[in-house]
């Protein structure tokens, strides 16, 4: 753990060398043993590479490193009480002096006063930095003893930028080799087979890191598993409490838990929610089989027709017990496809002569992974940033890692070279993750890392971006994994292997769990950061926790509840998580806790926050997200001269108090409202105006709320060189209850605070939601968008009632995302949408939204014309490119539009939804339409045809439909029809006229009425058509019972549970 220390040194280092020359140490006088301090320090940090190296196998070395690490969080202790006391006289002249009705006696006499309050302080300080650097020396002076030697230059930068040579961020999906794939189709099809037995529990077995999760989930996501199981769910059982497992598997099954909160009646809902349906269930990384039989047995067995289970384990003897038909042990990889996997992270299809000439090394580092493969994923993770040589790869060849001892034996030692591979700060970020719950939340570690002093401040350079680089490489080392149904990365998850790994390299320091349950060692644990975890209603500290009172971060969400004098015992803290509606109360002794940088106080009820809030100068991040209850901030808030975040985003705050611009650290800020607002008690309190963003300038990311009330200063934005991320909200009309509607003058006014409200064309993303002028604002106009917003890559429009026309977006070069939400003065979208594009070199023409990649039209209650090329406009906008990089179009609710645009078929768009579009008849002509066309309540639909290359069509509820034809490359038609009794005629003609060109693959996929599953049946008069068919998956229900129909053609096997009366 030496680069653990090495890279608190550097961190304190770094402290203690900017804030020497600070005016608030200059006013303490304790600038002399600061430098002592400064200069022991270098001396000690040229001897922790020599001690890295010897710590492996030397004990006292290890005991001096755990020494020096424990006195290095005292010098970060004493550098926090320096700058908050010195802050707190330099606050108490510079408040001193603004009073105007002061006398100039007293004003001439503040700073002798000052010293002789802060003389104590002065005198404390002074002796404790004496003999930190007293201790710290005889530190230095064991050197001689333990014959540690000092490097020749200074210690490694431990806050090195992540690697610059990265692999590609996008989720892959890591299956290689044959043997996953043969696996994958024998289980399938016998979890699919047609048995008369009502539940199966099918088991796959292996050990930690080996595959097990990828193969289930390869079988979760067959289509065959989609098709034959009307209900799918995955929990992680290891992960979650009794109840909690309940509530996920009925989320999944669509169930609703209401009010259930015990086992008991969770499992009640739980029968009725799967009941007559056919269940396929995974429960992942299960190490109890009485967790799952006591649990889940009664209400799966009596609720559900047929379900099948399917279990991942490390324990054979768990799968045996659970009863399992089928157990499956999952086998390591072979050499070959250990390099197969290799290759896909390392060299993702690109440097073929590399691959080539490495694959000797390679393969003699895939034969050390054993297998693996969550040891190859790791190791190439370090692969990646290393160059492609054989000098280079040697070097991971041979690291004496291999060998290293001390782990527990289930942790292959790649995942500890993947560990030792990361600079000393990634290492700090790494072994934090194992205190994240289930999911890891970028923005949430991102704080959370910064607060405990992770992340260095580059000069021109915001932490949190560098925050953000961390984060990424650690998802490309395959460090964390990123949820796949996340697309921008935010949310990730932690494989157990590594999660086990970073507990044990941090386990004298971090515990996450109920504390009342955990066994520390009083010796060797001096516990520093702690996450709650527990079924309990309430919890204790273990009095050796107590007792130590050095812990820096605590993280709890109720329930359980923790004694807040408990909480407020800890003055040493650094991050403080109070979630969870049972914190409705936080006491004056918060404002003591002057090491805070974090304070989380997300979805809790409080009505109030203490004055003494304002105490805490080096506060950071202070997060009161969906506070429903709480209306006003204390006027203290603006004394904390630290604050880089405030997050008010879903609660009632309704007026920020006077002097937020004193905030100038501030980089996001959400929820800020102008104007004057009422306190819980009826009370009016003064607020802050526009004006006070102006000395606001490293904002990054911005919300503006109530915009209504707005009567000046809109013109702050324009000077936000950072400014990435900008919401504006308007108050909708819908939501204002009981105020009157928006005047014209109302109206006229809005329009021109917005048009003040310029944004620097630096922004990104961009939010507008509830405008109520008929004009969008002037830097939206078409001769100026592509110059104000001309980084612009996300942007919403949402809820702008009043303006009939759309601005020219298509103007916008670097779009990429698009939602339009309720315009409803909208009746026509045409050429004035697209504007005159974008130029693109000579001899090109211009190109309309030339990187748009989703486009989401919702809720144009109004919109009747949808008209882009020359034959139904003739204006010059005929002659642009449009849409060259679409891959996603979503129209929703707009019951008055006729037709898709026939430009629309020189697109390259993989996906179109269109749900609820009541007048448009025909969905045809789009020959490049590649994966899905979905159709869901489109009254008028009558004809689907000419799309020779969709892959999936998915009609539900359009009841006029007659026609579909021409579709060549379909390999699945799914159809959801609640009220015909019979199916429809389109659907038996375009099956009759495909019998003699089924791809084997194809799938016919039914939700209907029991009257039309009937004519379904084998001898009815469809039968004839529907037995050609690959495979057929029909369901309807009858009072809450699952009826079903399974065919398929290739082995003719044929069941159903519906028998004709």
């Amino acid at each position: 753990m030496a680069m653990i220390v090495d890279a608190i040194v550097g961190k304190i280092l770094e402290r203690v060398t900017g804030l020497v020359e600070e005016k608030a140490i200059m006013v303490l006088g304790v600038k002399d043993e600061l430098q002592k301090l400064q200069r022991t320090m270098k001396r000690i940090g040229l001897l922790l590479k020599d001690a890295e190296k010897k710590s492996i196998e030397d004990e006292s070395i290890k005991d001096w490193i755990a020494e020096l690490k424990d006195l290095m969080y005292d010098a970060d202790d004493i550098i926090d009480r320096c700058m908050h006391e010195g802050t707190k006289i330099l606050q108490d002249e510079q408040d001193h002096d603004d009073e105007s009705s002061a006398s100039q006696m007293v004003c001439c006499k503040l700073p002798l006063f000052c010293s002789v309050q802060s003389l104590q302080f002065r005198h404390a300080i002074a002796n404790d930095i004496k003999s930190l650097n007293g201790k710290l020396e005889e530190v230095y002076k064991a050197k001689d003893l333990l014959h540690l030697l000092p490097s020749r230059s200074h210690m490694v930068d431990t806050t090195s930028r992540a690697a610059d040579r990265h692999s590609s961020s996008l989720v892959e999906f890591d299956v290689v080799g044959f043997e996953i794939r043969d696996s994958t189709r024998t289980l399938v099809e016998s979890l699919i087979d047609g048995e008369e037995e009502k539940c199966h529990v099918f088991s796959i077995v292996g050990m930690g890191g080996i595959g097990k999760t990828t193969l289930a989930q390869s079988i979760f996501n067959n289509p065959k598993i989609k098709n034959n199981f009307l209900l799918h769910s995955w929990s992680c059982v290891s992960k979650l409490s009794e109840p909690d497992l309940l509530k996920e598997i009925i989320r999944n099954c669509d169930g609703r838990c209401g009010e259930s909160t015990t086992i008991n009646e969770l499992q009640r809902v739980l029968r009725d929610t799967i009941y007559g349906k056919h269940l396929f269930l995974v429960l992942d990384d299960v190490w109890d089989s009485n967790k799952c039989v006591d649990l889940l047995r009664n209400p799966v067995e009596s609720g559900a027709t047929k379900v099948r289970v399917l279990v991942t384990t490390r324990d054979e003897n768990v799968a045996r017990k659970l009863g399992s038909v089928h157990i499956h042990n999952v086998n390591k990889l072979t050499t070959e496809s250990g390099w197969e996997l290799l290759c896909k992270k390392v060299f993702a299809g690109r440097n073929l002569e590399d691959m080539q000439s490495l694959r000797d090394i390679g393969m003699q580092i895939v034969e050390k992974c054993d297998g693996l493969p969550l040891a190859i994923k790791t190791i190439a993770g370090v692969l990646i940033t290393k160059d492609h040589n054989q000098k280079e790869w040697k070097r991971v060849l041979d690291n004496s890692a291999w060998n290293t001892s001390g782990l527990p034996e289930e942790l292959h030692r790649a995942l500890y070279i993947s560990y030792e591979a990361l600079s000393s700060p990634l290492r700090r970020c790494f072994l934090h993750c194992s205190l994240c719950p289930v999911q890891i939340t970028s923005y949430v570690v991102i704080r959370e890392w910064i607060a405990e002093g992770y992340i260095k401040e580059v000069k021109n350079e915001l932490m949190e971006e560098i925050a953000e680089d961390y984060y990424k490489e650690l998802i490309k080392r395959s460090l964390i994994q990123p949820k796949p149904e996340i697309a921008d990365e935010s949310v990730c998850t932690m494989h157990d292997s590594l999660r086990t790994l970073a507990e044990v390299l941090g386990q004298d320091e971090n515990l996450g769990g109920d504390p009342q349950e955990a066994v520390l060692n009083s010796t060797t644990t001096k516990l520093r950061r702690l996450l709650i975890s527990s079924t309990k209603d309430a919890v204790s500290l273990p009095q050796i926790i107590s007792n130590q009172k050095c812990l820096r971060t605590l993280l709890l969400t109720t329930p359980p509840t923790l004694e807040m004098d408990v909480i407020m015992s800890f003055s040493l803290l650094r991050v403080l998580r109070l979630n969870g509606h049972m914190i409705n109360h936080l006491p004056n002794e918060i404002g003591d806790l002057v090491h805070l940088r974090l304070l989380d106080l997300d979805d809790t009820t409080l009505q109030e926050l203490p004055d003494s809030l304002g105490r805490l100068t080096n506060l950071q991040f202070l997060t009161l997200i969906n506070c429903k209850v709480l209306q006003t901030l204390p006027k203290s808030i603006t004394k904390l001269c630290n604050l880089r975040c405030l997050d008010l985003e879903y609660s009632s705050v309704n007026h920020l108090p006077k002097g937020i611009g004193k905030l100038e650290k501030l980089n996001n800020l959400q929820g800020f409202v102008t104007g004057d607002g009422v306190d819980s008690d009826g009370h009016v309190k003064e607020g802050c105006n526009f004006g006070e963003l102006q000395s606001l300038d490293k904002l990054r990311d911005l919300h503006l709320k109530e915009l209504e009330r707005a009567t000046d200063g809109s013109s702050v934005l324009s000077s936000k060189k950072s400014l990435q991320i900008l919401r504006l909200h308007c108050t909708p009309q819908s939501f204002r209850n009981d105020r009157p509607r928006y005047t014209e003058e109302a109206a006229n006014q809005i329009e021109k605070f917005f048009s003040e409200l310029c944004p620097p064309s630096c922004l990104e993303r961009l939010d507008i939601d509830g405008f109520f002028g008929s004009r969008y604002p002037r830097w939206m106009a078409s001769t100026s968008i592509h110059t104000y917003l001309v980084h612009l890559k996300y942007l919403q429009l949402l809820e702008c009632t009043s303006c009939p026309r759309l601005p020219s977006l298509g103007q916008l070069p670097n779009l990429k995302f698009l939602k339009i939400v309720r315009a409803t003065a909208v009746v026509s979208i045409g050429a004035e949408f697209l504007g005159s594009g974008v130029k693109q070199g000579s001899g090109k023409p211009p190109t309309a939204f030339p990187k748009l990649e989703d486009l989401h039209i919702w809720s144009m209650y109004n919109w009747e014309e949808w008209s882009l090329d020359e034959e139904e406009n003739e204006v010059e906008s005929s002659r642009l490119l449009i849409f060259p990089r679409l891959q996603r179009l979503g129209l929703q609710d707009c019951p008055k539009l006729k037709a898709l645009p026939r430009s629309l078929s020189h697109t390259h768009i993989q996906r179109l939804y269109i749900n609820d579009v009541y007048s448009m008849e025909t969905v045809e002509d789009i020959p490049t339409l590649s994966e899905k066309l979905n159709l869901r309540n489109n009254q008028c639909l009558s004809r689907i045809s000419n799309l020779p290359a969709v892959k999936i069509l998915s009609v539900c509820d359009c009841l006029k439909l007659n026609c579909v034809e021409k579709l060549d490359s379909l390999q699945s038609l799914e159809l959801f029809d609640h009220e015909s009794n019979s199916l429809p005629e389109w659907l038996i003609n375009f099956l009759q006229e495909k019998q003699h060109s089924f791809d084997d693959q194809f799938v016919l996929y039914l939700e209907i009425t029991v009257e039309a599953l009937k004519g379904c049946l084998r001898g009815s008069p469809a039968w004839s058509v529907l037995e050609q068919v690959p495979r057929v998956t029909a369901y309807a229900n009858v009072d809450n019972e699952s009826k079903y129909l399974y065919y398929t053609n290739e082995t003719s096997s044929y069941d159903t549970n519906l028998h004709e009366e």
